[in-house]
């Protein structure tokens, strides 16, 4: 009874051991089962996940070289487990697990448009960036005037700004030039150029980068080039009222015609306003500016403002009074600090 008891005690156990390894086996055939596959025309495999693919490249994580990048040209085959966004080369979207029915080919298996074969030439982009919460507006404005007679006199103006804003991160690109022509001789030339890159780290805080380019030919200056960054805070954002200020450090390098050229430390301030005053005429009134401190020399500074109303027209097009008041209090040989320009455009919104 005795050896009965321990031979069928062996046999259930070793039953028991049989069942766990097998399972172990199977759980391990199927994670690899389940993992991303990306076949090379020499020859390899790899297995991981993939990431993304932009550009020629294609970003793939493996449990053992983390996330490597892969010549898209490289790759013969490619299939996934769980789905993945496919932007083509006409913009056209596909989401679905991929398998490879030949090499060079794809086969995304869209909940929408069922089963479709690309050729991997097609792919422009895996996992692109979800725009999905992308909220942008705008304007673009422009003023000219015209004079014959005793004078014959031409100036052109423009100004846009384009603000890009997703959940977390905020662009901003705003431009705004000048030219002038009297008697055919050129007698006014500028262009302001601002791009911005907000990261929001929470609801009204953001961290801003930014790079700038001023030109001012009569000015003595060729050009102005500013790097920024620093902290921001979003004091209000609404559809009626937005107000804005940021500060931190930047750097400056300044080519004159003329002058000395130079390069310095600066410290930064800036405020935004916006702010609708009847919100049934969508009547505006706006304040920016920017002040550039250098730190070397406390009477090197830059003051930029641009202030004014926007008057709705009819749909999306409006007009603009503006007065835009510089101050350059280091400026180039034989130019004025202070600059003033009134402004009356016409322009579109959106």
């Amino acid at each position: 009874m005795n050896n009965t008891g321990t031979g069928g005690w062996f046999g259930i156990s070793q039953v028991a051991a049989r069942t766990v390894i097998l399972g172990a086996a199977l759980l391990a055939v199927s994670a690899a089962a389940q993992a991303d596959e990306v076949f090379l025309k020499n020859g390899d495999r790899l297995t991981g996940t993939v990431v993304s693919k932009a550009e020629d490249k294609l970003v793939f994580e493996t449990k053992y070289a983390g996330k490597v990048e892969i010549n898209w040209a490289d790759i013969s085959r490619l299939t996934t487990d769980q789905a993945v966004r496919i932007q083509l080369d006409d913009d056209k979207m596909l989401e679905g697990p991929l398998t490879a029915p030949a090499d060079n080919k794809l086969e995304v298996v869209d909940t929408a448009a069922g089963a479709k074969e690309v050729d991997l030439s097609q792919v422009a982009a895996i996992n692109p960036p979800d725009l999905s919460g992308l909220r942008y507006s705008g304007f673009f404005n422009i003023g000219l005037k015209k004079e014959e007679g005793n004078t014959d006199a031409e100036t052109y103006h423009i100004d846009g700004e384009g603000t890009f804003r997703w959940p977390d991160d905020r662009v901003i690109v705003a431009l705004n030039a000048d030219y002038e022509n009297t008697d055919g001789v050129n007698t006014k030339q500028t262009f302001n150029l601002f791009n911005t890159y907000d990261y929001f780290i929470d609801e009204q805080w953001f961290w801003n980068n930014g790079l700038s380019f001023e030109h001012d030919k009569y000015a003595d200056l060729r050009l102005r080039t500013t790097a920024t960054t620093g902290l921001g805070y979003q004091i209000y954002d609404t559809n009626r009222t937005s107000l804005s200020v940021q500060a931190g450090p930047g750097y400056v390098v300044e080519d004159f015609y003329a002058g000395s050229n130079s390069d310095y430390a600066a410290a930064i301030w800036a405020l935004r306003f916006r702010h609708v005053l009847l919100e049934d005429w969508k009547l505006e009134a706006f304040h920016n500016h920017r002040l550039t401190q250098g730190l070397e020399n406390m009477d090197d500074y830059v003051f930029l403002s641009q202030t004014g109303v926007r008057v709705p027209i009819f749909d999306n097009f409006q007009t603009t009074l503006q007065v835009n008041f510089d101050r350059d209090n280091a400026p180039g040989a034989g130019a004025k600090k202070n600059d003033t320009t009134y402004l009356l455009t016409v322009g579109y919104a959106w």
